[in-house]
């Protein structure tokens, strides 16, 4: 594998965890309109953060088993298709409680998206350079929730409170085709998880 190759698969992980980051602030400044355009109190739209939180927390425990069971490439795939579906549900809901159980489908891909795209870039390196992994993996760790607050009311003034959710759709296609042209297939390993 080239040097080439090695960045453009960091890369390609980093693009898919940029948008996960981006996802837990870009929100916050659209909470009282889009309480208003579902007729909904804040108490019940500050779920939808909440929602996305929790679906991230209890999926990434598991995203390295599933990883090593089905294949780093595979699991990468599927949480960013996962990821982008739900964020296109967000997009589309009309009421509070689709908007929260979408935006747990969004978080489900999201949360998962961390230590698998880690893991990827990582793994893409050998061991005397991963200083240089870490800092491609790194930037959208730091810059996306800077980002996400600007970025979300920007988007909200200017095309409403739906297209903060929209706006993942063709990152996430973009990471999606690079990840499918770029990142190599492994064989899923189930053989290496040792039972206890």
């Amino acid at each position: 594998m080239t040097t080439t190759q090695r960045y453009a698969i960091a890369l390609t992980a980093a693009l898919g965890l940029f948008m996960s980051v981006l996802d837990n602030t870009i929100v916050n400044v659209a909470l009282f309109p889009m309480a208003q355009a579902l007729g909904s109190d804040l108490g019940t739209i500050q779920w939808v953060v909440t929602a996305y939180f929790l679906a991230q927390a209890a999926v990434i425990p598991i995203a390295g088993y599933f990883s090593v069971r089905f294949g780093q490439r595979r699991i990468f795939l599927v949480c960013l298709a996962c990821f982008t579906v739900g964020s296109l549900l967000c997009g589309l809901a009309q009421d509070a409680t689709a908007l929260i159980i979408f935006r747990v489908i969004q978080g489900l891909g999201g949360g998962a998206l961390f230590p698998v795209a880690q893991a990827l870039a990582f793994g893409a390196f050998d061991d005397e350079q991963r200083g240089a992994s870490s800092a491609l993996v790194g930037i959208p760790v730091l810059l996306a929730p800077a980002f996400g607050p600007t970025l979300g009311g920007w988007l909200t003034d200017s095309y409403g409170w739906a297209s903060i959710f929209l706006i993942n759709i063709p990152v996430g296609v973009l990471a999606l085709a690079l990840g499918w042209r770029i990142i190599p297939a492994d064989a899923p390993d189930g053989a290496t998880v040792q039972k206890r």
